[in-house]
């Protein structure tokens, strides 16, 4: 792909959204399905997915390189390439004090939200760089940047993802592709239900705006970040905090 072949707009775009069966993953497959894009949605095998109701959606382990690279393989084949893919998949795991969390739990929690975010980098990467276009955009959490108390293991993973995608964005940035990361602090998603709620209201005392964000706002930035105009950010840390973010 040159600059005459690469999307010229979002819908010109073919994306694989990835952690699409739910939360901010859905609302940026369903965002980006109603702007005109080609889009692919992956996630774990379950009851409920992948659909069969089309070849739209795929199954995905994102700690398994052969299931990342089959989904990967089967995306491209379906959509004829890959422009644009988000990386939403990951987990929040036991929200319980630094000493009582156990090594397996800690180690789980970074193999699905940092080790699986290389794991997809490596898949998609390559594609992208021979192309000379693309934009892969993996979701961090403010909880990367200024560290939520117990959430230990979170935590370091999402922070993490952040140095992953400083040094992935300078490995290829002549390459046509970016490579970003977006930090959510407090989004109404299944995900978020599951912080205790003496600990949610703690948090939304921490928030400007005096409002949790939603899964369409983060889709809406992210259409933005994947989107041929957002061509000269790349190893970039975008906010979605309200405010609460201080860096």
């Amino acid at each position: 792909m040159n600059s005459e072949t690469a999307p010229r707009t979002i819908a010109e775009s073919r994306c694989l959204v990835i952690g699409a069966a739910s939360g901010i993953g859905l609302a940026t497959a369903e965002r980006l399905r109603a702007s005109g894009a080609a889009v692919i949605g992956a996630d774990l095998p379950s009851e409920c997915w992948p659909g069969d109701h089309d070849a739209g959606s795929l199954a995905m382990d994102v700690t398994d390189p052969a299931s990342v690279g089959s989904a990967v393989s089967a995306a491209v084949r379906t959509m004829g390439g890959l422009d644009a893919v988000v990386n939403c998949a990951g987990i929040l795991g036991p929200v319980a004090s630094a000493l009582s969390t156990s090594i397996d739990d800690f180690e789980r929690i970074l193999k699905i939200n940092l080790t699986g975010a290389f794991v997809v980098s490596q898949a998609v990467l390559p594609t992208m760089a021979k192309a000379r276009y693309g934009r892969l955009l993996h979701i961090s959490s403010t909880a990367g940047k200024e560290g939520v108390i117990n959430m230990p293991a979170y935590s370091a993973s999402k922070a993490g993802i952040l140095g992953l995608v400083k040094s992935l964005a300078k490995e290829f940035a002549l390459t046509g592709v970016t490579v970003n990361a977006l930090a959510p602090g407090n989004v109404v998603t299944p995900l978020f239900q599951e912080v205790p709620a003496e600990q949610q209201k703690a948090q939304a005392a921490k928030i400007p705006m005096g409002r949790f964000g939603t899964a369409a706002e983060a889709a809406s930035l992210i259409e933005f970040i994947l989107s041929p105009e957002a061509s000269y950010t790349t190893g970039f840390v975008f906010d979605l905090s309200g405010g609460r973010a201080t860096y």
